[in-house]
Order: structure tokens, then C-alpha cells, then sequence
């Protein structure tokens, strides 16, 4: 039986020329989304806010503009890459200037399939992940005035912004549909989720970087199942109860990557169907993947 669920890198890219971001993510449902130039289109309107346009292809990526207003943000990512992808943005954290969070990233990790351990101490405000060649995400971050990179989930190099208040700097949040939790280790919100165009806020209440991967999965898929997958697929000795590939489709609406304290927004547009979400961010403290203690739900829009 060919593997659902399958190891991949889910950020990798150089940080000031010389580190590089290896985030081992277990696995993805990810199979054959159907690709679309825009998911977000005749989605929510995001037209109020700053745009900052961000194309990855192989070698790199690409941004609209490298001075952008502080503020809420529209991160408006297309992957015209051969490979899955996403993006962030990301800086220094509390007390750290961009120096240190350089050095800190240059540190070669001790395991280096593993998270890396700089990750845990900066400041990621969000971005769209999980995208299929030829999609399209969006997310709404707020970026403070200051110098940050936008950082992809390939080995693309990093692109530096600087963010400065301005005219044109938006800092009214906009009304959203859910209030979505991220805790360690578990998802809170996912209660009476509507189909159609929406706005979800996305806040980390954890004390670490949480990321959100979803898929669509067949009516009845309980968290069991969703593990045992997980756990059958990594060790490749497939479960009996296990999801099999044509039963997860997975869809380009998620988080790459969302530190604690930090909140976005996610427009999206979901079908009447039942879905999982599940964050694979590994726990310094054990070693497992959040997905393995307890950061799995599986909820249906009406």
C-alpha cells in the first residue's frame, strides 16, 4: 500500500545567507488537492488591507515590495515552485535583535532533521502553507514596524521587509467567523464550523510555535484513525484502520508556522464536508510531533 502519510520538509530556506531552516514536518495529507490560481478568490473581502505579494519558484522567491506598511498585512503567497509550498514572516524575538536571531540560525542543531531550536525563541507572525504547484493562500498578519524576512517552506533564500508606520498602515482587525486556539497540545474552536467564505483568528495560547495543516477526510474519520495513520505511515507498516490515499484530500488553507502570543487571520472557503486538522511541530520537551499529544481534530461544516 502506498504511504498517506510521507516525511517532508515543510520550511527549509537559507536565513542570512548561511543558516537554514529545516523543519522536519512527520508527514501531510497530501495528495491530489485540486490546484487552484487562487483559492481565496470569491472568498472574504481583504481588499482594506496592505497587500504584499509573494511568488515562489524554485530558486527563490519573490516579493512585491521590500517596504511595507506596519500593520495588518494581506500575505498573498502563489507557489508557481515544482514543489509544495508556503510562507511566512519572521523575525527577532522578545529581546533578541536580528543579529542574534542570525547567529542563532547559523548554529548548526543537534539534530538536524529535527526543529530547529532558534524556532522555538523567535517571533513567527503566520503565513499560508501547505500548497499545492500552482496554488495560491492567503493570511492576515500583523507586522510591527521593523526589520523582518519573509521566509519560505522550501530551500528558497529568505527576502528581508522592513515594515514602517505610514498613511497607508491598517491596525483594525477585521470581524471574524471563528475564534480558532492553539495550546499545548490541542485545537480550540472547532465548534459549530459554517461552510462557505470566512474569516478565522488564529491565536497561539501555547507556550510553543504551533503550526495548522488540514485535509478533507470521509464522514465518520474519527482522531483514532487520524493517529493511527500518522504513527502506521511513519513506521510504514500501514494500520488496518488506517486512512488510505484517495480517502484524504488536502486542501491549501493553513498556518506554516505561528509563535506563541502571536494571532492571524485565515480567509478561506469551505465545503460542506468533514475535516482534520493537525499540527506537526515537534515538542523539545519529548521529541513527538504535537499531532501525537493530542493536537488532532476532526470537525464537520454545516
Amino acid at each position: 500500500m502506498q504511504q498517506t502519510v510521507s516525511r517532508r520538509s515543510v520550511i527549509a530556506g537559507m536565513f542570512a545567507g548561511a543558516a537554514v531552516l529545516a523543519v522536519k514536518q512527520y508527514g501531510t495529507f497530501a495528495q491530489e488537492a485540486t490546484p487552484s490560481s487562487s483559492p481565496a478568490s470569491g472568498g472574504p473581502d481583504m481588499s482594506a488591507y496592505p497587500r504584499l505579494d509573494v511568488t515562489i519558484m524554485d530558486t527563490e522567491i519573490q516579493v512585491s515590495m521590500t517596504t511595507i506598511p506596519a500593520g495588518w498585512v494581506v500575505l498573498n503567497v502563489t507557489n508557481s515552485s515544482s514543489d509544495d509550498g508556503g510562507a511566512g514572516v519572521l523575525g527577532p524575538g522578545e529581546g533578541q535583535t536580528m543579529d542574534e536571531l542570525r547567529a542563532a540560525a547559523a548554529t548548526p542543531p543537534a539534530d538536524p532533521e529535527g526543529f530547529p531550536p532558534f524556532l522555538y525563541d523567535a517571533t513567527i507572525l503566520g503565513g499560508p502553507g501547505s500548497m499545492s504547484s500552482g496554488q495560491s493562500g492567503q493570511a492576515l498578519v500583523n507586522i510591527p514596524a521593523g526589520d523582518w524576512v519573509v521566509f519560505p517552506q522550501g530551500n528558497q533564500p529568505p527576502v528581508p521587509i522592513t515594515a514602517a508606520d505610514g498613511p497607508d498602515s491598517n491596525t483594525t482587525a477585521p470581524n471574524p467567523d471563528l475564534k480558532l486556539q492553539l495550546v499545548d497540545f490541542a485545537f480550540g474552536g472547532f465548534s459549530n464550523v459554517n461552510a462557505g467564505p470566512q474569516i478565522w483568528e488564529i491565536t497561539n495560547l501555547g507556550g510553543q510555535p504551533h503550526m495548522l495543516t488540514m485535509a478533507k477526510v470521509p464522514d465518520g474519520t474519527t482522531i483514532a484513525q487520524v493517529l493511527n495513520t500518522v504513527t502506521s505511515m511513519d513506521m510504514g507498516t500501514p494500520s488496518p484502520d488506517a486512512l488510505t490515499e484517495d480517502q484524504i484530500q488536502s486542501i491549501p488553507d493553513g498556518v506554516l508556522l505561528l509563535s506563541t502570543g502571536q494571532t492571524m487571520y485565515l480567509p478561506l472557503t469551505l465545503d460542506v464536508s468533514t475535516y482534520v486538522a493537525l499540527c506537526f511541530v515537534t515538542d523539545p520537551n519529548t521529541g513527538m510531533p504535537h499531532v501525537m499529544e493530542g493536537m488532532a481534530a476532526v470537525f464537520k461544516t454545516t
